[in-house]
């Protein structure tokens, strides 16, 4: 108590370290990264986003707990390593663009920081253990529980600047909106709401309890119990083949896994004396644990059958990697509850001992140590190499694009083997000629772009009748719009007209020549509606502005009809526009 009184924080101070942390989140989101990865300095941008992250992040947690200067420089001493590993990973990609579109470093970096705190408070407080469970477990509900409040506060005080400036608009008082529209005031906002809400939440400690939750979560684990049990009592009736290769039932059992650990632990408190368990609660905690290396078992089957299916990528490993956590809890808590007394003490231990696990699990996937793009594509060498797969069967795309530096290694090394594989020599070409995805995908299943154009030039309609599309029209146009275009060709309006139509016509007068605008509906699929304007060896597209009348997603079919049987005009408009079945359409210039 003298600690919490001595580590109790004033309004100000906090309110002024919320003010200074949103202040810093302006100038490194919204100020220095440009001007930073210009310079090419976008890995110490990074470094610095990361580490104001850590530090203002676990300092407005540890205030309050700790003494200011002990809570900030603890939040220094995380900051550094966690920015530093954060940092390192990146340069798995050429580019921080590319390596924050992963989807396994960020929560990893998220997991440390969020792990690293409580363990922070527990060791650095005066008499405190690293590892005392009483102070681990309270410390981090805490936290929960204050910056719970304290954001919702923050959203409470967004809802009445939004409503105040509502009213003053209606007396013509722009004060607040001309407020917010200065850059840096939304931050400072949000940042000093959320110090001064931390601060009179931890003045308030007594009624802002954890207390209150932990109490709610006891109630759901006859309901949880309930519910887990007659999934797996139904599982042999309905099949177990569902659940295996995919990740989706893979990602809810696991996700059961960790919210009944969370009910497990709220049951089984901070400490012995603390235990207040009616028999419905105790028994509900004992047996929901026996049954969750169950569900963990089955999730790390469906991740597994996956793996040897389809083979690693970086999401399936980091799915493999929580399955592993899933199961070591689903075991230590399952084999806490079998031996007699003293159960809930030893899920304590449990639950010190996997807090650790998987704080190294996430700094592990921040080093070369579990690297999960370098894995992956080892992965899909190997299966290639030893014939599980062919080249058509290799995600070339995600190897070239998504996998960073290891990933396009992989593709080198796949390309030293073309000479024999013609199949992959193919699919390697059409990867260096796709601009998107979608282009390789059309290409790698074989799409003959020339036969399509071909057929394009013979089933689409041209209007004025008697007009030809312009030399070399055709060849600009993307895979995928000569399949969609050419799948309308092969639809029917209501007239019995084909469900496309390209029309010519002069919608810019500072270009010479027509511009050619293609509407098409392919069965089942919205409309295609563009123009493409010559710009100089290619073609430009433009989609249409509706200057008068509703878009044309309900019934282009009329408008393709009217189209084909020369109903329509040209009407000027300092540039022209096309006006058909009452609309107007505007391309530009």
């Amino acid at each position: 108590m003298a600690e919490a009184a001595e580590a109790s924080p004033g309004r100000w101070m906090l309110g002024g370290l919320g003010a200074l942390a949103g202040l810093a989140a302006w100038v490194l989101f919204g100020v220095l990264p440009q001007p930073m990865a210009a310079m090419g300095l976008a890995r110490l941008h990074l470094f610095l986003a990361a580490f104001g992250t850590v530090f203002f992040g676990a300092g407005l947690a540890m205030v309050g707990a700790l003494r200011p200067g002990r809570a900030l420089g603890a939040a220094a001493g995380l900051g550094l390593p966690l920015a530093g590993l954060l940092t390192w990973a990146s340069l798995r990609f050429d580019t921080v663009a590319a390596f924050l579109g992963d989807a396994v470093a960020v929560p990893a970096f998220a997991a440390l920081l969020v792990l690293a705190t409580p363990f922070a408070i527990a060791g650095l407080s005066p008499g405190g253990r690293w590892f005392d469970y009483a102070a681990l477990f309270t410390r981090a509900w805490q936290i929960v529980v204050r910056m719970a409040a304290a954001w919702l506060f923050v959203g409470l005080v967004w809802g009445i600047l939004f409503l105040s400036n509502a009213l003053f608009g209606l007396v013509g008082i722009g004060v607040i909106e001309w407020l917010l529209d200065v850059e840096a005031v939304p931050y400072l906002v949000t940042g000093l709401t959320l110090g001064v809400a931390l601060a009179v939440v931890g003045e308030r400690s007594d009624y802002v309890s954890p207390d209150l939750v932990l109490g709610l979560f006891r109630l759901l684990l006859p309901v949880v119990l309930a519910v887990v049990a007659v999934f797996l009592a139904a599982l042999p009736a309905r099949g177990i083949g569902q659940l295996f290769g995919g990740l989706s039932a893979a990602s809810i059992l696991m996700a059961m896994v960790f919210g009944s650990v969370t009910l497990i632990s709220s049951a089984a408190d901070a400490a012995d004396d603390r235990l207040r368990l009616g028999a419905v609660t105790g028994w509900s905690a004992r047996l929901l644990a026996l049954l969750l290396p169950f569900l963990a078992g089955l999730a790390g089957i469906a991740i597994a059958m996956r793996l040897r299916q389809y083979g690693a990528t970086p999401d399936r490993l980091l799915a493999a990697a929580l399955a592993v956590l899933a199961m070591g809890y689903g075991l230590g808590h399952a084999g806490a509850v079998l031996r007699a007394p003293g159960w809930a003490a030893r899920v304590r231990r449990v639950n010190v001992g996997m807090a650790l696990a998987a704080a190294a699990l996430a700094a592990a996937l921040l080093t070369p140590v579990f690297d999960p793009q370098r894995i992956s594509a080892a992965n899909q060498l190997a299966r290639y190499d030893s014939g599980r797969v062919a080249a058509d069967g290799l995600d070339l795309w995600t190897l070239g694009h998504d996998w960073g530096r290891a990933g396009r290694a992989a593709l080198d090394r796949l390309a030293e083997r073309a000479g024999g594989d013609p199949k992959l020599a193919e699919q390697l070409a059409a990867l260096e000629a796709a601009e998107t995805r979608a282009d390789f995908e059309l290409a790698r299943r074989g799409a003959d772009s020339a036969a399509d154009r071909a057929a394009l030039a013979r089933t689409l309609p041209v209007r004025p009748a008697g007009a030809a599309l312009p030399e070399g029209f055709l060849s600009s146009l993307r895979p995928w719009e000569l399949q969609q275009i050419g799948k309308a060709c092969k639809a029917r309006t209501p007239q019995g007209n084909p469900a496309c139509v390209a029309l010519l016509a002069d919608l810019s007068q500072d270009r010479p020549g027509d511009e050619i605008v293609i509407l098409a509906q392919g069965p089942g699929e919205g409309p295609l509606l563009r123009a493409y304007f010559a710009d100089g060896d290619s073609f430009s597209m433009r989609s249409p502005d509706y200057v008068g009348g509703d878009d044309l997603y309900r019934d282009a079919a009329a408008a393709i009809d009217a189209l084909l049987a020369g109903r329509y005009d040209l009407r000027p408009m300092r540039l022209n526009a096309v006006e058909v079945e009452g609309r107007t359409l505007f391309f530009g210039r």
